[in-house]
């Protein structure tokens, strides 16, 4: 995740204590600032979405350097507490369901599913995942409310590089540096109406190689029709349930 979250529900970072810090708020541009909230502010008022996403990182090899990797999605999210996502790449296939209650990962390869419970949303569940299972949800940080002040407080600055164009596409483009120097990164954000995110840039300059994380956000679709059935998963015949280990 682009953000480490630590109760980011709960503890909300005041833009007032950003305005009074010894760090200048000229490093932080109004033009990016405003535009991520634009983003924000459409998609926290959206009841449901889904879209695509195209994914390239890099993992370090200390026999070739590094080493590109992809992997392709799809997203599908329905007010506070339906989440489903599909994914195909070099980490194989794989599914996830959460329908409010449990959550349920899904092996296509080895046709083998674990079991959850849950917590009570989409952003607490996604956490619980990430903390203690180390799950990584392709542009989730986008949906966390205060995802705005987060990277705020996580960044020495926010730059409005000029508009540039993406899939033939106009956006906005902006880019930050993480304040304890472990990355940089840039969002590409639609000059229009909605300004939904269609491109994020990793790079971590803190790990050996620089090593990138790139994803391309499409086909958006806001507020479709998502029926209850399709958070539910169905096991397949001969699948295996198993238990999901948390991380070291």
């Amino acid at each position: 995740m682009l953000i480490k979250k630590s109760k980011c529900l709960i503890a909300v970072f005041a833009f007032a204590i950003l305005m009074q810090s010894t760090k200048s708020y000229s490093q932080f541009d109004s033009m990016a600032v405003s535009t991520l909230d634009n983003m924000s502010m459409f998609i926290n008022g959206i009841k449901s979405c889904s879209f695509k996403i195209d994914i390239e990182y890099d993992k370090y090899s200390n026999a070739t350097g590094l080493i590109k990797h992809s992997n392709q999605g799809s997203a599908f999210m329905r007010g506070p507490n339906k989440l489903r996502v599909n994914t195909k790449g070099d980490n194989g296939q794989k599914e996830f369901y959460y329908n409010g209650k449990d959550f349920v990962y899904y092996s296509k390869d080895n046709n083998q599913y674990s079991t959850l419970v849950a917590p009570a949303t989409n952003i607490e569940t996604i956490d619980m995942l990430s903390n203690d299972y180390g799950f990584d949800f392709p542009a989730a940080d986008f949906f966390y409310p205060y995802f705005v002040d987060d990277l705020i407080e996580a960044s020495n600055n926010l730059i409005y590089l000029g508009n540039t164009m993406v899939n033939g596409k106009e956006c906005f483009h902006i880019a930050g540096t993480a304040k304890d120097g472990s990355k940089t990164y840039q969002f590409w954000i639609l000059n229009d109406q909605t300004f939904l995110p269609v491109k994020l840039v990793i790079v971590y300059t803190g790990m050996t190689g620089n090593p990138q994380y790139e994803a391309i956000i499409s086909d958006w679709e806001i507020n479709p029709s998502l029926n209850d059935d399709m958070f539910e998963f169905k096991a397949p015949a001969d699948s295996k349930s198993v238990m999901l280990k948390k991380k070291n």
